[in-house]
């Protein structure tokens, strides 16, 4: 079966829009990572009808991409094949492309991608500053020439039961280690659609969180670029430390969550169906 899992932090008016788009796709199960929300992001999605949804909900905000991490152990304890990742604010009406994202693992893709940045035009210094890292990585990698600029950080993308299994789930709170892995492991990297950034609809954020995030992002292509190469794990190059959010990804309670130390609290969002359930 293949499985969607999308994180969702204060994503009330968007998380829905963004399950109901995609409600067509042949996707058996759809993993909603709800963690630190104080809006009506939790309501909305219990009044949501879908018998195939099921909420992994944490009073906490977790950080970027560690409930990426928690949701995909629970879709691989499921027995999903497949997984496309989209994230709870992506309310762009994209479907069709996500369906390629799909199709590729069924050709034996491993890591289908999108990319987001088709004519190479960023649109701030900063998205240019993180397109140099990620192309400095993806060259170091020899995945240049087949993916460009793409990158699991941004846009949806789909990876396969068997790279899966390949990779530390810890490692997927860092997303451009997932290449790291790919390459490592003779799995399929490939480019599965094009999709240019502002079609995602992802929300507009302020100045500050861009540019934080942007940090974050060459952080994660820096770390990423020190573990393929075999040297010391780190976020800094010519003396500048790009920690970003990384310091809020609650590596933590993910830690817990992958030892089984802390179980999981499912809620079904169907109104038929047992409310709370722990594995």
């Amino acid at each position: 079966m293949f499985a969607a899992v999308i994180p969702a932090c204060n994503e009330a008016g968007r998380l829905v829009r963004v399950i109901k788009n995609l409600w067509t796709l042949p996707l058996d199960l759809f993993i909603l990572v709800l963690n630190g929300c104080r809006d009506a992001t939790l309501a909305e999605v219990l009044d949501f009808t879908g018998s195939r949804a099921r909420i992994i909900y944490f009073p906490e905000a977790l950080g970027p991409d560690v409930p990426r991490a928690i949701g995909t152990l629970y879709a691989l304890e499921q027995g999903a094949r497949g997984l496309l990742y989209v994230d709870g604010d992506m309310v762009g009406n994209f479907n069709q492309e996500a369906e390629r994202l799909l199709e590729a693992l069924e050709r034996d893709v491993d890591l289908a991608l999108c990319n987001c940045y088709p004519e190479v035009k960023p649109r701030h210094p900063l998205a240019g500053a993180v397109l140099y890292y990620r192309g400095l990585l993806n060259r170091e990698l020899g995945l240049w020439s087949n993916i460009g600029y793409a990158t699991p950080s941004h846009g949806p993308h789909a990876i396969s039961r068997r790279l899966l299994l390949q990779i530390p789930l810890a490692d997927l709170a860092v997303p451009p280690l997932t290449l790291v892995h790919a390459t490592r492991t003779g799995c399929n990297v490939s480019v599965a659609v094009t999709l240019d950034h502002i079609y995602l609809g992802s929300r507009q954020r302020l100045d500050p969180h861009a540019e934080t995030m942007a940090v974050t992002l060459i952080g994660d292509c820096i770390q990423a670029l020190k573990t393929a190469r075999g040297e010391t794990p780190g976020r800094s190059t010519a003396g500048c430390n790009y920690l970003g959010y990384d310091p809020a990804r609650r590596r933590d309670i993910l830690v817990r969550v992958l030892s089984g130390q802390r179980p999981l609290l499912i809620m079904s969002s169907f109104h038929n169906a047992p409310g709370l359930a722990t594995i």
